[in-house]
C-alpha cells in the first residue's frame, strides 16, 4: 500500500488520487454508455441474444452508477486529506 507522507510529495500524490479516481469512475461511466450503444447497433447481427446482452450491460451500469456516488464520496475525502497535509507542510511540519 502507498504512502502519503506530510510533504508537498505527498499533497501532490493525494491530489493526483483524487483526479485519478474521478476521471476512471466518469471513464466507466462512458465506456458502459458506448458499449450499450454498440451493441444496439449491431442488434440484428445478435438475434436472439440481444435483449439478453443489453440486459447484461444494464445491470452492470446500473452496478456502477450505484456505486458512482462512493467514489466521489471518496473522492472528495482524498481532497479533504491532502489539503490537511498542505496546512500542515504550511506550518513547517512534515518532510
Amino acid at each position: 500500500m502507498a504512502k502519503y507522507g506530510i510533504s508537498a510529495e505527498g499533497v501532490s500524490a493525494l491530489n493526483q488520487l483524487a483526479s485519478d479516481m474521478s476521471t476512471i469512475n466518469d471513464d466507466i461511466e462512458e465506456s458502459g454508455r458506448t458499449l450499450k450503444s454498440k451493441i444496439s447497433g449491431i442488434g440484428d447481427g445478435l438475434g436472439v441474444y440481444e435483449d439478453e446482452i443489453l440486459d447484461l450491460v444494464s445491470d452492470v451500469n446500473n452496478a456502477q452508477e450505484k456505486g458512482r456516488e462512493s467514489v466521489n464520496q471518496l473522492t472528495q475525502k482524498v481532497k479533504s486529506l491532502a489539503n490537511e497535509i498542505q496546512g500542515l507542510v504550511s506550518m513547517g511540519l512534515g518532510k
